[in-house]
C-alpha cells in the first residue's frame, strides 16, 4: 500500500540510524531474548512466536528512546531492525518503516463471507503478543461513513505512558487515528459475535504527540491464538447502535473466532 504524503513526511524525520537491511543479525548484546521466532515451512511448521517486551517507559524513558521492531516476517522471522523517534516522541511507534506500510507478518489479511475482510494468525501466537494500530490523526468522521478509527489520546511527552504513577488515565483527547490507506493491519479484526468472545484488546498505551501526523495504539492477545483464528476485540456496544448495524457471529469453519465460555453455575440452594 502507498503512504499518504503527510505519513511519509514524518516517516521520512526516522532517524538515518535505523537499520534498513532485512539481513542484519542482531548480536547478542541487542537481541531480545524474549521475542525470537524460527523460520519454518511457511505454514506453521517449526515457528515459535514469542511475545515481544515493552518498549521502556517512566523516568528511564529518553527523548529519542530507540526500540526494536516488533513485527515479524511472514516467514517468522522476528525484524531488528532499530527505530527512533519520529515526531518527537518519547517512545516510538515499535514498528519500523517496512513494518508500518505492510504490517506484521506473524498475521494476515483474508476475505470473509459476509464482513469482506477478517484479520487472522498466521502462525500459532502466545498470550501477551503485541500488535501495533496506527494511522493518521485527524478529525473523527461521521457514523454515517464507513471508519475503522480509534480515538487519539497522546501520551505524557517526557515519560511516553498513558498513565501516572497513580495509575490514573490521561483524559487529553486529541481526535483520532484512521487507518486508511496505511499498511495497518488491526484495521481489519472483527468484533466478536454473540456467542464469541475477544482474543485481543487494547492496552490504553499510545504512541504519537498532540497535534501530530501519526499515532499509534497497541494491542496484545489475551490468550494463545492457534493458526488461522480471527484476531477479534471488542467495538463498544454503541458502535453498533450508531451504525444500525446487527450484531452477528464472524467465525467460520475455515477462520473460526473464539466461542463464549459458559457461565459458571452458581452453588446449589441449601435445602431445609
Amino acid at each position: 500500500m502507498r503512504t499518504p504524503k503527510n505519513v511519509a513526511g514524518a516517516l521520512k524525520r526516522v532517524n538515518k540510524s535505523e537499520d534498513t537491511s532485512s539481513s542484519t543479525t542482531m548480536g547478542s548484546k541487542g537481541s531480545d531474548a524474549t521475542a525470537t521466532a524460527t523460520a519454518g515451512d511457511g505454514k506453521g511448521g517449526g515457528v515459535m512466536i514469542m511475545p515481544q517486551r515493552p518498549p521502556v517507559y517512566g523516568s528511564r524513558c529518553q527523548q529519542v528512546s530507540s526500540v526494536q521492531c516488533w513485527a515479524h516476517s511472514s516467514a517468522g522471522t522476528r525484524c531488528t531492525r532499530m527505530i527512533k523517534s519520529r515526531e518527537g516522541e518519547p517512545v516510538p511507534i515499535p514498528y519500523c518503516n517496512k513494518h508500518l506500510e505492510s504490517g506484521d507478518g506473524a498475521l494476515k489479511v483474508v476475505d470473509h463471507p459476509f464482513a469482506g475482510k477478517c484479520l487472522v494468525a498466521r502462525y500459532d501466537l502466545p498470550s501477551k503478543y503485541r500488535i501495533v494500530f496506527w494511522g493518521k490523526r485527524g478529525r473523527c468522521a461521521n457514523c454515517s461513513k464507513e471508519d475503522r478509527a480509534i480515538s487519539f489520546y497522546p501520551p505524557d511527552s517526557t515519560t511516553g505512558r498513558n498513565k501516572d504513577a497513580d495509575g490514573n488515565v490521561r483524559d487529553n483527547y486529541n481526535g483520532v487515528l484512521n487507518p486508511g490507506g496505511t499498511g495497518d493491519l488491526i484495521q481489519y479484526a472483527a468484533c466478536p459475535g454473540p456467542n464469541e468472545r475477544q482474543n485481543m484488546r487494547s492496552t490504553f498505551q499510545y504512541w504519537g504527540v498532540r497535534n501530530g501526523d501519526v499515532g499509534g495504539l497497541e494491542f496484545i492477545t489475551l490468550e494463545p491464538v492457534q493458526r488461522n483464528t480471527q484476531l477479534c476485540h471488542w467495538y463498544g456496544s454503541g458502535w453498533w447502535s450508531a451504525r444500525g448495524v446487527k450484531r452477528m457471529d464472524v467465525g467460520t469453519k475455515k477462520h473460526p473466532a473464539p466461542l463464549r465460555l459458559p457461565k459458571k453455575l452458581g452453588a446449589a440452594p441449601c435445602k431445609t
